[in-house]
């Protein structure tokens, strides 16, 4: 079988490798960077530090464990203690997010904060579902909902905390407040950093692959027996295509394009005894992130890589690093939004009309993915693929709603 492949991603990577291994597929991936990754990739400065854009560290963030020895193939993985923290105002401290009691009893409207919460809990009735806002006042109050969710929902969703379901806090378990910020953040698995970053993964998956950089597709179509892909560096023809390109743009935007939340981001370089770090967690760990939820500021995070790339204890050693601040900017399609959902259902649904035709990835199936997120969406496709090809439209839309997945894998 002869499989064109569209992107060099860490999707289009994972896609192209078990297809060779496991099929034997001979594959060709098309990719229009001059270089792989997509949006896992290291950056350096003009003085060569590094830093990601994209995601900064390997964990088992949604149910995937496997993709921790795959990645081992290639690249050593060295555990990272990463936690993110919260300024809730310009004039207050950093700390830990989620947020805890003790932390939250320093601030200056801690007593506050504490009061409502107490109230909550002498009440012992659950949350409340009416929506987003209704589900936040009901957990932590109105106060800690104001100052860590409101700013930062209208500044990057675009959208009140009553326009958006009560699932979305659920899901992310924005209700923890613990006592202490003792624990690891932002999941409870163990985070890795790839020594070297994260280029050397790609040269090896995509090794003994034959990759066109610098290719970007026109026209995707039928041709007699194969598919044909259209590029300004001539036609492909395939049987079989699976694409990491947006879903809308792959069917002409029938539908209307989708909706993204995004950020571009600014750099700075910062000494390793810089006052410009973002300090520490309540046991003494540094901050690799924090958030800014006010509104008053376009920054909605700021990551501190000599934390990421060096580790926890020995920061303060290694010399300067890169410190990196996003702002919003909605040209950049990095996070899928639920409001979409119908939209891109239809999308889904208008793509198993065509069976030699596949999205994948981030853009491809309109989900927000992490490391192991999209190795187990790889995975899933190559798992099904044989019923996928023999299947009809309803088959193929049952089998692509499984390979896409729920927020939990």
């Amino acid at each position: 079988m002869d499989v064109l492949v569209i992107g060099a991603g860490f999707a289009g990577a994972c896609a192209a490798l078990m297809l060779r291994e496991r099929l034997g597929a001979t594959v060709t991936v098309l990719e229009r960077d001059a270089t792989p990754g997509g949006m896992l990739k290291t950056y350096a400065t003009e003085d060569g530090l590094p830093y990601e854009y994209g995601p900064r560290v390997v964990s088992v963030f949604r149910g995937t464990p496997d993709v921790l020895p795959f990645m081992r193939r290639y690249v050593t993985l060295e555990e990272r203690d990463i936690y993110q923290g919260t300024r809730l105002r310009p004039d207050y401290p950093i700390i830990p997010f989620p947020v805890d009691a003790a932390s939250l009893a320093r601030l200056p409207c801690g007593d506050d904060i504490r009061k409502q919460v107490d109230a909550i809990r002498a009440r012992r009735a659950p949350p409340g579902e009416r929506d987003l806002r209704d589900y936040l006042e009901t957990s932590v109050g109105p106060l800690l909902t104001e100052l860590a969710f409101a700013g930062f929902n209208r500044k990057f969703w675009g959208r009140r905390l009553e326009d958006m379901p009560a699932t979305w806090g659920k899901l992310r378990r924005l209700e923890r407040i613990a006592e202490t910020g003792h624990y690891r953040l932002p999941s409870e698995a163990p985070h890795y950093y790839p020594v070297g970053g994260f280029n050397p993964l790609f040269a090896g998956m995509l090794d003994g692959i034959d990759v066109r950089y610098g290719v970007s597709v026109e026209r995707i179509e039928p041709a007699a027996r194969t598919t044909r892909v259209t590029t300004a560096a001539g036609t492909f023809d395939a049987d079989l295509v699976i694409t990491t390109a947006p879903i809308d743009a792959l069917l002409d935007f029938r539908f209307g394009k989708l909706e993204w939340r995004g950020y571009r981001i600014e750099r700075d370089i910062v000494a390793a005894d810089s006052r410009e770090r973002l300090g520490r967690a309540p046991d003494g760990i540094p901050f690799a992130w924090i958030y800014t939820p006010w509104p008053e500021t376009p920054v909605c995070r700021t990551t501190d890589f000599g934390v990421i790339h060096h580790g926890a204890a020995d920061v303060a050693q290694r010399g300067p690093s890169v410190l990196l601040r996003e702002i919003v900017d909605d040209r950049v399609p990095m996070y899928p939004v639920w409001w979409e959902d119908e939209r891109f259902q239809r999308y889904l649904e208008a793509v198993t009309a065509i069976p030699a035709v596949i999205p994948l990835g981030r853009l491809g199936l309109y989900k927000y993915t992490t490391t192991d997120s999209t190795y187990g969406m790889a995975r899933r496709l190559v798992d099904s693929l044989d019923a996928y090809l023999a299947g009809d439209p309803a088959r193929r839309l049952d089998i692509l709603r499984a390979v896409r997945g729920d927020w939990g894998n």
